[in-house]
Parts: C-alpha cells; structure tokens; sequence
C-alpha cells in the first residue's frame, strides 16, 4: 500500500486553500468519479467503466443537489493515441453517445507526463443537449507512486457561447498502488463563473488479462 508519510502531507499541502477559502463566500462542486479499466495482453481494445459518475451540485442547478450517471468506453490504442466509443445514461433518463480521443506523451525520462483529450457526444433523446469536453492533464512524478500536476477540465454545450461553459483549472494529485488502485484528487476553479470551484476525486482500478483470461497485473492509469 501507499507509505503514508509524504502523501499525508502532500494532501495536506493541496487542500490549504480550501480553508482558506472557507472564509469567503463560494459554491462548492463535487465530483466523485470511480473507474474501472480492463486491457487485454497483446491487445489494443481498452475497455473503461464509470458505474456511478457522481456530481454534488447546489439545489438551483438540480433540485435533489447531485447528479448520477453510469459511462461505458470501448476504445482502440495505437503508438500514443486512444480512440474510443463512449455512451454514458444519466438518472434524469439523458442517453448520449460520441467518441472520445486522448493523445499522451511524457518527457524528462518520464518524469513529466500529459494527456490532452478531446470528447464530443450527440444527444439521443429530448432530455439530451450536444456537447463537448476540453480536458489537458499535466503531472510530474515525484515519487514511484505519487504524481502532482494541473487539471483543465471544460465541458460546453454546442448550441451556446463558449463563456457560458464551464472551465476548471486547478492542482491535481496523483497516489498510485500498483498491487490494487490508483486516486487522484483534484481542485479546480471554473474560468467563466464566481465564485464556483470544483473538487475532483476519481479511484482508478485498472486490470490486465492474458489471453487465458487470468490477471497478470493491476496498474495505475494514466489518463483523466
């Protein structure tokens, strides 16, 4: 498991400006974003599973103050590009289906890492709004199992203007167990709204198969 010590502080460290921002008025997002990754030995199909894709709003934006919904990625990897098919159903009976594409690259000896992602899905019922996601993920590994960095998040509906989006930039950290998950933390503030700042918590578990369909590893995963 994780040496407790250094991450402590760390997270320590990240979550200092919410006490101090605790002092002045603000609204508060939360997203909770468990995943599950599936890759296959001498394969490129990646398989990812969000089964519960949480976001806790204020009541003006939903009246119950959160948001649930259940994603599915089937995606095809080749050199350093992901392509992938991705459909995702919300509690509010929206289905979307689009396609996600992730360019990854590292440097410094794989000290510094980025994925930048592009997401565009098309509404399949009435309840459903066309839009996109901007997402660049930027982390430098300090540590075997820890990584810190910056998060940009954006997510747009395509019938609006772009400033009535919302785009969040802010710290992020990354703890990573080989033998079990991953966590990664982020806390972000929206570019075109105030006071509205975001927390991002996703738990990452990424297994491999072998052609036998047994594991042969748990690793972490690379992407937002």
């Amino acid at each position: 498991m994780w040496k407790i010590s250094g991450p402590v502080l760390i997270i320590a460290l990240f979550f200092a400006p919410v006490a101090i921002l605790g002092q002045e008025p603000l609204e508060m997002w939360v997203k909770l974003s468990p995943e599950i990754r599936f890759n296959f030995e001498g394969s490129p199909i990646e398989i990812r599973i969000r089964p519960d894709d949480h976001i806790f709003l204020p009541e003006k934006y939903v009246a119950t103050g959160n948001q649930a919904r259940a994603d599915l990625m089937v995606g095809f990897n080749f050199w350093k590009f992901k392509l992938f098919s991705y459909s995702k159903y919300d509690q509010s009976d929206a289905f979307w289906t689009g396609a996600r594409f992730d360019f990854n690259f590292s440097a410094f000896e794989k000290k510094l890492l980025f994925n930048i992602q592009e997401r565009y899905f098309w509404g399949l019922n009435d309840f459903s709004e066309d839009h996109y996601y901007l997402v660049q993920y930027i982390r430098y590994r300090f540590s075997n199992s820890g990584f810190v960095g910056v998060l940009s998040y954006g997510k747009w509906n395509t019938d609006r203007d772009f400033d009535t989006g919302y785009w969040f930039i802010g710290p992020s950290l990354e703890l990573v167990d080989k033998s079990e998950l991953s966590l990664h933390l982020a806390f972000t503030k929206d570019v075109f709204h105030e006071p509205v700042y975001m927390t991002f918590i996703r738990i990452g578990y990424r297994i491999n198969f072998k052609n036998n369909s047994k594991i042969i590893s748990i690793e972490e995963d690379e992407s937002f």
